[in-house]
């Protein structure tokens, strides 16, 4: 396909993406909202002078060689100069693909910008984006989470093939489909377990005390993950962890809160922790559900206009209780837009590390002909403080660290910290007489 008509064709849809769901996150595979960010990179040559053997051809208008080319008729070109002339290590020009030159060529013009979250979706990763956004999609249903450069499995979601294949959290996934993952990103790495529904995938695991890596085929199967996962602990405290924002998010929270306010729900622990982000939407209305007043972000565009996203009163639906909200770095964009709103107007209480820092807004602009789409950065976000976030993050009110060692043993510091602080302090008191977790 040529640039012309991809340029032609597109047509922009406003999808404000606050989280890189290709970015970073609570990894899933084949069931995480965060999808993987791709690096590519650019390979120049050096110039150097023309050896004697090799003739000199001019890319320019027939008509007028002095004339510059528009930039898309350059393209054109180059692209049909290496059509007609390009000779390959096996042979003529065998093997290429004007869609793949294309494709190239428009990752350059991206990766150009100096900007990591703007870049071009081929229509299979934009095609697992919206199955993301929408909830559903194929993989195996295990959470995944990289420490010391392995790739462990956080959780099995029940009844997933993971499940039914044995895997449990703790085991180290040392291979896909005989690829090794050391030193490939966890982002590859799910991107490798995932894919169609009914094809298999081997993974070769390495169990907490066995010595020797053994191999497991799974069938992979439509996951349609509970992305808000609810809990009573002891004390009539609850623990409601949300994985992603996207279209189910808000509503599935509400029907959390609703469940455990009849279990007599005395205060929360609102999870953010390895959350990606995903719908600016979802984020404000989620935020709405604990901030009662003002805005809950502040969008600016390029020209420097900005917008408040005010809170909804309609999502005050449920009794306030003391709040705690866990983050991490991996809480990212929408993670932060809630957590910075609640920060901001003392609705709760932060506890973790510092977030990932993505104040930034994506807008998704689908390509019609062939099913791609540009990820492009169009928006600047601020807290209701008006705090610029980018690579900084949220910083916590309680900072609560989690070791590798932590990791791998399922000794989650954090969330013990959150029940300490909301059993030693009642509605309203100060966070500095928060008490401290025992370590």
């Amino acid at each position: 396909m040529r640039i012309e008509a991809l340029l032609k064709s597109v047509s922009r849809y406003a999808i404000p993406v606050v989280g890189a769901l290709l970015a970073l996150l609570s990894f899933t595979a084949g069931l995480n909202t965060r999808q993987a960010q791709r690096s590519d990179r650019v390979l120049l040559a050096a110039i150097a002078p023309l050896p004697d053997n090799v003739s000199s051809r001019t890319i320019s208008d027939p008509d007028d060689p002095t004339a510059s080319l528009p930039p898309v008729e350059t393209y054109h070109r180059v692209l049909t100069t290496i059509q007609d002339s390009y000779y390959g290590p096996s042979g003529l020009g065998t093997g290429m693909d004007d869609t793949k030159l294309t494709y190239c060529a428009i990752r350059g013009m991206l990766a150009s910008l100096g900007d990591k979250y703007t870049r071009f979706l081929e229509p299979d990763e934009y095609r697992r984006m919206q199955e993301e956004n929408q909830g559903e999609f194929g993989g195996i249903g295990a959470r995944l989470e990289k420490a010391k450069n392995k790739v462990f499995v956080k959780e099995v979601l029940k009844g997933t093939p993971a499940a039914h294949a044995g895997l449990v959290a703790g085991d180290v996934i040392q291979a896909v489909d005989g690829v090794p993952l050391s030193g490939m990103s966890i982002y590859k790495a799910v991107d490798l377990i995932r894919g169609e529904t009914g094809t298999r995938v081997k993974l070769t695991i390495l169990r907490r005390g066995q010595q020797k890596p053994f191999v497991v085929s799974i069938r992979r199967a439509l996951i349609e993950p509970d992305i808000v996962q609810a809990e009573m602990l002891p004390g009539g405290i609850a623990h409601i962890r949300l994985t992603t924002f996207n279209q189910r998010a808000d509503t599935e929270l509400d029907h959390a809160l609703t469940n455990m306010e009849r279990k007599k729900m005395q205060a929360l622990i609102l999870d953010l922790r390895d959350n990606p982000g995903g719908l600016l939407s979802e984020a404000v209305a989620v935020a709405s559900r604990f901030v009662k007043g003002g805005p809950v972000v502040i969008i600016q565009e390029r020209g420097g206009a900005r917008k408040e996203y005010a809170v909804q009163p309609s999502k005050h639906n449920h009794k306030p209780v003391p709040l705690v909200v866990l983050v991490n770095k991996w809480s990212a964009s929408a993670s932060e837009i809630v957590a910075g709103a609640i920060k901001d107007t003392g609705a709760g209480l932060i506890v973790g590390t510092e977030t990932w820092g993505k104040g930034l807004v994506q807008t998704i602009t689908p390509i019609p002909t062939d099913g791609s789409a540009v990820l492009i950065t169009t928006h600047r976000y601020y807290t209701p403080n008006g705090t610029d976030i980018n690579h900084r993050g949220i910083q916590p009110d309680v900072r609560v660290e989690l070791t590798d060692k932590d990791l791998e043993t399922q000794n989650d510091r954090q969330l013990r910290e959150a029940v300490a602080i909301l059993s030693g302090r009642k509605f309203g008191t100060p966070a500095v007489q928060a008490k401290a977790a025992p370590k």
